[in-house]
This record gives C-alpha cells, sequence and structure tokens, in this order.
C-alpha cells in the first residue's frame, strides 16, 4: 500500500518539475485536483465494502481487484511523452493520476477495513499498526533512492530511469497487494451477514460526528497539511540551498537521510510498541509529537551548507514523530470501531477507514497545493537553477523548520480532548464481549 501512496508523493514534483521543467504551482494544482477525485471514490468503496455480501467475504474481492488494476495503471503517470509541451504534459498527468487513484482506492480502502478487525485486543493492535508501518517505512526509503537511482550512468537519461523503475515498482506492487486476498481472515465474517446495508450518506455522517474519530481526524489533517507541506521541500532545499542546483548530489543524500530513518524506524517502533503496551495510546502520542517540535527547530541546523551531511540526524527526532505518530493512530482508529459498535451495534470499518482516508487525501491535495504555491510565494524560480535569490533560500529555510514546530505543537493541544484512554478501551471490550459474545 505505502508504494501507491509515497512514489506519487515524493516523486512526481522532482520528475515534473525538475526534469520536465512543469510550473510547481500548475504541478501542485494538477496534484490537488487529483488527490481530491481520489478522496471522493473513498467513502462511496468504503460503503461498497461495508455493504458486500460475497461468499469470498467484505474486503477480499475488493483487495484482489484493485492489486492488479494498480500495478497496471501505475506505470503509466510516468511514460508522458517525449518533447510535448507544458499543458500536453500537465493533462497526461491530470489523466492517469485520475485512472490510476481510482484504481488504488479500491484496493486501499477495503485493505485498511481488514486491518482494523484482525484483532479485538488494544495493544495487538498496536503491533500490527507497527509492523505495516516497518513495511511502509522500506517502501519510503526505496522511493526515496529512485530519483537518485534515475539519474545513475547505468540509463541514458532521469527520464528513462524513472520509466524503468516505475515498470519495476508495477510487478512489486501486483505481488505485494495481492497476497492480503489470498490469506486474509475476516473476523466479523458471520456477525455481519444479517446486518443492514447502511446507506453512503447515512455512514458518512456517522463517522463525522463521532466524537473520538472528528478529534483524531482534526490531528491527522493538522499533522498532514502542515507538516508534509514543508517535508515535500526537503528535496529543494537539498537542491538548491545546499548544493547550488546540484539535482543528483541532493537526491543521493535525501536517500541516505531516508536510510537512516528507515533504520531507526526498527528501532523506535518496537519502542513506540511497548510505551503503548504499558500506557496509553493518547500519552505515547503526546510524546512523538514533541519529538517533532524539536526534530523541526533541529532542522536549521541540522540542513548545513558547510556540512550538509549533518541532516542524518533529523531522523533521530523526526521518525518517532512520523512512524510513530501513524503507528499509534491506525491502532486508535480500531478502537473507534469498537466504540461506534458499543452506540450502534454495527460494525463499519469500511466507512470509518474511507472518511478517514478521504480526509487525508484531502490534506494531502492541499499539501500539493499549499508546496507549490509556498515556492512561488518566496520567489523560487525553477528556470534560475542554482542562481536562486537569496531571499528565497532564506523562505525556504524558514518554513521547513519553523512549520513543524508549530504544527506539533497544536497537535499536543488539540490530542488533550481525546477520550478513548487505555481504561476506557477496556471497558467498551467488556460491554461489548457480554452483549454479542467473544468474536
Amino acid at each position: 500500500m505505502s508504494l501507491g501512496i509515497e512514489a506519487p508523493k515524493l516523486l512526481l514534483a522532482p520528475f515534473y518539475n525538475i526534469i520536465l521543467g512543469v510550473n510547481p504551482a500548475l504541478l501542485g494544482t494538477i496534484l490537488m485536483l487529483a488527490r481530491v477525485w481520489d478522496a471522493v471514490t473513498d467513502p462511496i468503496v468504503g460503503v461498497w465494502s461495508d455493504n458486500c455480501r460475497s461468499r469470498l467475504g467484505r474486503r477480499r474481492p475488493f483487495i484482489a481487484g484493485g492489486a492488479v488494476a494498480s500495478a497496471l495503471t501505475f506505470p503509466l503517470i510516468w511514460f508522458v511523452p517525449a518533447g510535448v509541451s507544458e499543458a500536453f504534459a500537465a493533462g497526461f498527468l491530470l489523466v492517469t493520476l485520475f485512472v490510476f487513484y481510482a484504481a488504488f482506492t479500491v484496493f486501499c480502502v477495503p485493505y485498511l477495513a481488514a486491518g482494523m478487525e484482525l484483532t479485538p485486543n488494544y495493544a495487538e493492535r498496536t503491533r500490527i499498526t507497527a509492523a505495516r508501518a516497518l513495511f511502509g517505512s522500506a517502501t519510503t526509503v526505496l522511493v526515496q533512492w529512485t530519483f537518485a537511482a534515475a539519474q545513475s550512468d547505468f540509463f541514458d537519461s532521469p527520464t528513462q530511469g524513472i520509466r524503468a523503475l516505475a515498470l519495476g515498482f508495477g510487478v512489486t506492487l501486483l505481488g505485494v497487494a495481492f497476497v492480503p486476498a489470498l490469506v486474509l481472515r475476516e473476523r466479523f465474517g458471520a456477525q455481519v451477514q444479517t446486518q443492514p446495508a447502511q446507506p453512503l450518506i447515512g455512514s458518512f455522517k456517522v463517522a463525522l460526528t463521532n466524537r473520538p474519530f472528528q478529534v483524531l481526524m482534526g490531528l491527522t489533517v493538522l499533522i498532514v497539511i502542515g507538516h508534509q507541506t514543508v517535508n515535500a521541500l526537503g528535496i529543494y532545499v537539498n537542491t538548491y540551498v545546499l548544493f547550488d542546483g546540484d539535482a543528483k548530489r541532493a537526491a543521493t543524500l535525501t536517500g541516505l537521510t531516508a536510510s537512516v530513518a528507515f533504520g531507526l524506524g526498527f528501532v523506535y517502533v518496537p519502542m513506540v510498541t511497548a510505551a503503548a503496551r504499558r500506557w496509553s495510546k493518547d500519552a505515547v502520542l503526546a510524546t512523538c509529537l514533541a519529538s517533532g517540535m524539536v526534530g523541526g527547530a533541529a532542522r536549521w541546523w541540522l540542513y548545513n551548507r558547510e556540512w550538509p551531511y549533518l541532516q542524518v540526524l533529523e531522523p533521530v527526532f523526526m521518525v518517532p514523530a512520523t512512524v510513530g505518530f501513524w503507528v499509534l493512530v491506525n491502532s486508535m482508529k480500531a478502537d473507534i470501531c469498537d466504540h461506534d459498535e458499543l452506540e450502534s451495534g454495527l460494525r463499519r470499518e469500511g466507512i470509518f477507514g474511507a472518511v478517514s482516508t478521504w480526509l487525508q487525501k484531502f490534506a494531502v491535495a492541499a499539501t500539493f497545493s499549499l508546496t507549490g504555491l509556498f515556492l512561488v510565494a518566496i520567489g523560487f524560480e525553477q528556470v534560475r537553477g542554482g542562481a536562486q535569490d537569496p531571499a528565497a533560500m532564506l523562505g525556504l529555510r524558514v518554513g521547513f523548520s519553523a512549520v513543524p514546530v508549530l504544527v506539533f505543537g497544536s497537535g499536543l493541544l488539540l490530542l488533550r480532548r481525546y477520550p478513548l484512554t487505555a481504561a476506557r478501551m477496556a471497558e467498551i471490550r467488556a460491554l461489548l464481549e457480554a452483549r454479542r459474545g467473544a468474536v
């Protein structure tokens, strides 16, 4: 799943802007529209999955079909014809992204819903999301190195490199994403057979009016928009502030930093998982957010022209705030589904998963647009290469460092309103099992 999320997010801007020369504001608008489309389809697939009563289960048919469609459509994004105008390249990107995201939604939403059904255990849910996060971190490292690998002497051009690697990603996506369709066990398969079908609008309203879900999604949107908007600027800081327009050196250092982050993930994720077993998930999440504040402030000194490799220390602070954040938030979504069952008697993981990705994708869409607008606002001009205005480079550094401090700090304040502590979840599980038995 992470491949379909991370590759467009991390590679489209370098490929279409730095290599093909598409205006960053135009590119941001295209990426925003594509993610809005992606978000719109999520609730539809979520409710469709919740209401499915096939002999293969609610989730498996969608996971299988979506895996095949995603693998076939992903490589198309990178095969824009050579020598076309900026307008044609922009239109090509928009169409291929719409097709890919439609296919990926069919896989992604039921896959996430299935993950929330796997166990009733409060701590075990965190272990499951932790394992998924580690695999996701490996994918992020792979994608971070892709831009550097595409510029190696092995390929005739960066464009040829990106296309060859995209084809490899498509094959990988098919092989990995199809596995859950073969081995998944749906825990509530028997219980939902007599559950009435839920309407789209009604299910959507239920999710958005659930108080714990409101807090969690507010926090998610805040982190995605605030942190990821400036996080996408990292390749620009490396390329233009540290290396005067040398995209190859910048991409190599970006990949190295991502590799360090991946290694630290194997240290921090077990720590986060162990802490969540001992204390409430919300308390551990607060610690992760505080670490992100420190990491944002540290960027001012770690991204240094004289000592560029200092930035490999950034993941020491940022990995808990990113990987740890998603481990805990995704585990907490499963808790919210139990809270909903206690109130409604229904299992609706599909709509809760879909609305969460719907909001998250709208937030990601905003980051694409905001990143491009931010670059234009500070005076960045791609055509100037390494000879950028010093004021633009200062604005780039300030935004890259200060915004995470503000965002993670605001997240700490919002998290104080989250009500589903470890003690409350133990009560909810006992009430549910007394009512319908252990599942």
